[in-house]
């Protein structure tokens, strides 16, 4: 059974009370070989677990200045969806993932909005591994 309190994070922001809905975008790592060199790319699965005060220790949004800090990340991207309940209550959503997940290996290890355009088509980024991984050859020498 799921309790009415446990059904999103509370934020208040800019005077409002806001229940904040957040999903984990979960999203599947995509191993590739390029003469002897592996990268990995991630594909989106379409599937989300919803964040809840039970497991937002793990996603850091256990500290209320984090949760209204994704709030305004989450609107500065246009990634929020956002009901009016009342006069003074909001119910917003956003689906997180992990920047690496969608800025490539090299990105930090933190949790961002999830925009599905800024992910791109999965071959896309497969041959900008690809690029990516021919330029560090040649580099090396």
């Amino acid at each position: 059974m799921v309790l009415g309190s446990e059904k999103g994070l509370v934020v208040v922001a800019e005077g409002q009370r806001v229940t904040l809905r957040v999903y984990r975008r979960i999203l599947a790592p995509v191993q590739r070989t390029l003469d002897g060199e592996s990268y990995i790319v991630y594909s989106d699965t379409g599937l989300e677990k919803e964040i809840n005060y039970r497991n937002a220790e793990y996603y850091g949004l256990d500290d209320p200045f984090k949760r209204a800090r994704l709030l305004r990340l989450a609107r500065a991207m246009n990634c929020l969806r956002c009901v009016d309940r009342g006069a003074r209550e909001k119910e917003c959503t956003v689906t997180i993932c992990l920047t690496r997940e969608i800025g490539g290996s090299d990105a930090d290890d933190s949790w961002t909005p999830f925009d599905p355009e800024k992910l791109g088509a999965l071959e896309e980024r497969l041959r900008e591994a690809r690029r990516k991984a021919e330029w560090s050859r040649r580099v090396r020498g």
